[in-house]
């Protein structure tokens, strides 16, 4: 019968097990080829299932196995036992283990260049090249292509006489294609390459690749890059051919002024050198220009002075093809809107630009200030030409109605029916986002809107509250100790004026202040009613206020009811004695119950069942543990329910073999084998043993474990 406890508690303690149907692949990470997979499924079908045919007299599965070099297998050693080529293909067959691929060579000055070892292991093995020419890794040295050319890396083959020779074949290896600039203008090294090798413009006039760098039409027009040979004696001139790389020039829009300017209409009458590079600069090196700049000749302005084409100073809609509303962000008084639909009406381009309103990057922002004394919009608003900036601010000015925290609104529209703008602001109110939000309590001072509320010029702030706080809200307290603990507006305005709370025992707002119940207990906030007279009282009447739950330990599958206990014990029966509500709570061990703290206050066997026998009254839920084993053992996994339905019950490895949480203490497989934890059990006839290697994989299950 004792073996049969011993045996019981450790299965409780150890992983039960679960038979491993599948061995999962093992990656190593060589220094010089790559990874290496090791699939355990496969070799465990050659070898009738026998880990032991490997383990341990090749590896060791518990401690770290050290590298092992192909010379070492050549001679026998890990893999090489068995691949002999013999008992298993060969060691030489080096593609059986070692992956190849496509691989990529990062040229500095010509990109990716790809080397193929599928086509070249049609025609070579391995060892032809690894390690005399190439590392099997990616850190070979790079190597240039005057070093190929005597006989370095690729061209130890590339010759001219094994394989065609790296020295004029360049597009063998390095693909090329047409390159695309700016300007619409292409590069194509298809018809270049019927007339020229590589290497008449690589790398003397061009670097390729990343490092390649761009020239200007000047920069060519001086014999540099293309105009090397496009000098109009090799090839025909940069300076003047445009259309022979430019193939298509397009139209050009300038979207912050909805502008255009059209190559194809102005191409009917001049040539492209008319204009670039003296009036205008392409690319990247190109100037944006003014309109002042144009009025002084300038840019477009070299041409469209009023002689040769039309001004640029008046004929705005000959190249601004549409006007847009225009919207100003005003930092205190929102967002305005000037409609240049609506002006247009009236008034034409030049009547505003540039007398009254520069444009671009010369327009500035004006003040009210600035209006009033005629800049700006205040030329024409000034009470004569049209209404006057000083005193017409819901002109522009959009206004809404506002909505404050509380549900509390106030109405622009009503109070400009008896008010001006200018009234509140800015002497009460400053317009936009910096305006300062106040308290009620500051209101009654005469702040913001207690001002004019103040019972005499409008209602008062102080008793009036529905007049602007439409509705009433659910407060929810957040209560570290406690949980969200609701405060009804609704139920309480059921029975009370706004004002029998706001703000003599509430302040609000900013003011707003939390109190503790010990403050409650002597009369202040909720206890000023809730005082067992007018209302109940805070102290014994937890759970009206304060929502209970029950209580679910993840960790232990535990269980505590409040509302199984609150029907026997009031709440302050426990808390905060034995228990501090919240986040100030502290987990207790079942050894620190048994000794009479937290549960084991009550559960002593006296007031209540026992907290040190009766673990199923509380641990609703057992589950499956699992156990973390570092190394290529793999993880175990032990099954509360498999041991329960054996007949066992908790206490029989509790506390005896197996302590539980914090004093839990992991226990090697030698201690097992001399009769601690599992052992107890397993290797006493009571089931199978520790011992036992061909039981291994019953409670061990295997696992990808990448070897360094």
């Amino acid at each position: 019968m004792r073996r049969l406890f011993i045996l019981l508690v450790l299965l409780c303690t150890l992983p039960v097990f679960i038979y491993a149907k599948e061995y999962k692949v093992v990656t190593f990470t060589t220094e010089t080829a790559g990874t290496v997979e090791f699939n355990h499924d496969v070799h465990l079908a050659r070898l009738g299932k026998s880990c032991t045919t490997c383990h341990n007299s090749l590896y060791n599965v518990v401690k770290k196995n050290p590298p092992v070099t192909m010379a070492e297998m050549e001679k026998g050693k890990s893999c090489g036992a068995c691949h002999d080529k013999k008992k298993a293909f060969a060691l030489a067959d080096c593609v059986r283990c070692h992956r190849v691929k496509e691989v990529p060579i990062e040229i500095a000055d010509f990109g990716a260049v790809v080397f193929s070892h599928n086509f070249h292991l049609g025609m070579y093995s391995c060892g032809e090249c690894h390690n005399r020419l190439f590392k099997a890794s990616s850190d070979n040295p790079p190597v240039s292509m005057a070093q190929m050319e005597r006989g370095v890396s690729c061209g130890a083959c590339h010759d001219g006489k094994s394989a065609f020779t790296v020295k004029e074949n360049c597009t063998k290896c390095h693909t090329v294609k047409d390159i695309p600039f700016s300007a619409d203008a292409q590069f194509s090294h298809k018809v270049h390459l019927g007339m020229y090798g590589c290497g008449d413009c690589h790398s003397k006039l061009f670097v390729a690749g990343p490092n390649s760098k761009r020239y200007t039409m000047q920069e060519m027009a001086n014999g540099r890059s293309c105009g090397a040979c496009h000098d109009g004696k090799t090839g025909f001139s940069v300076q003047g051919d445009c259309g022979k790389c430019h193939k298509g020039v397009k139209e050009v829009p300038f979207p912050a002024s909805d502008a255009l300017f059209s190559h194809k209409f102005h191409l009917t009458i001049y040539r492209c050198a008319d204009c670039h590079s003296g009036i205008f600069v392409g690319g990247a090196g190109s100037k944006r220009y003014t309109m002042a700049d144009m009025e002084k000749s300038r840019s477009c302005g070299a041409c469209h002075d009023s002689s040769i084409a039309f001004s640029v100073a008046g004929s705005c809609n000959r190249c601004h093809t549409s006007t847009k509303e225009v919207t100003f962000d005003i930092k205190d008084a929102g967002k305005v809107t000037f409609s240049h639909d609506f002006h247009k009406g009236m008034y034409a381009c030049g009547d505003c630009h540039n007398k009254v309103f520069r444009t671009g990057s010369e327009s500035r922002r004006y003040s009210m200030a600035e209006m009033e004394k005629g800049q700006s919009c205040g030329a024409c608003h000034d009470g004569k030409s049209a209404f006057t900036v000083a005193g017409n601010c819901g002109k522009c000015h959009p206004v809404k109605e506002l909505t404050f925290t509380d549900d509390a609104v106030f109405s622009h529209t009503r109070h400009l029916e008896m008010y001006k703008c200018a009234d509140c602001h800015n002497q009460l109110f400053k317009a936009g986002p910096d305006n300062k939000r106040h308290t009620m309590g500051q209101m009654e001072q005469g702040a913001s809107c207690g001002a004019c509320h103040d019972g005499n010029t409008g209602f008062s702030v102080k008793g009036d509250c529905n007049r602007c706080h439409k509705s009433t809200i659910e407060v929810t307290f957040r209560v570290p100790e406690t949980g969200p603990t609701l405060f009804s507006h609704k139920f309480h305005a059921g029975m009370y004026k706004c004002t029998d709370c706001h703000n003599s025992i509430f302040a609000t707002g900013k003011a707003a202040k939390r109190y503790k119940m010990a403050d409650m207990e002597q009369g202040r906030s909720c206890g000023a009613c809730h005082d067992a007279k007018t209302a109940f009282g805070v102290k014994e009447n937890c759970e009206k206020c304060h929502p209970v739950k029950e209580l679910r330990f993840k960790e232990s599958g535990a269980f505590f009811s409040h509302k199984f206990h609150i029907a026997a014990y009031s709440c302050n029966d426990c808390h905060d004695k034995i228990f501090s509500p919240g986040l100030a709570t502290r987990r207790a061990t079942m050894p620190d119950m048994e000794k009479g703290k937290s549960c084991g206050a009550c559960h002593d066997g006296k007031s209540a069942f026992t907290s040190s026998e009766n673990c199923e009254k509380c641990h609703t839920v057992t589950k499956a543990v699992r156990y973390e084993i570092p190394g290529m053992v793999g993880n175990a996994l032990f099954s509360h329910k498999v041991h329960l339905g054996r007949g066992y019950n908790c206490a029989d490895c509790h506390k005896k073999l197996i302590p539980t949480g914090v004093e839990r203490r992991p226990v090697t497989m030698k201690q097992m084998e001399e009769g601690k934890s599992c052992g107890s059990c397993h290797g006493f006839s009571m089931a199978f043993s520790v011992k036992d290697q061909n039981s291994c994989d019953r409670c061990h299950q295997r696992r990808f474990v990448p070897e360094k």
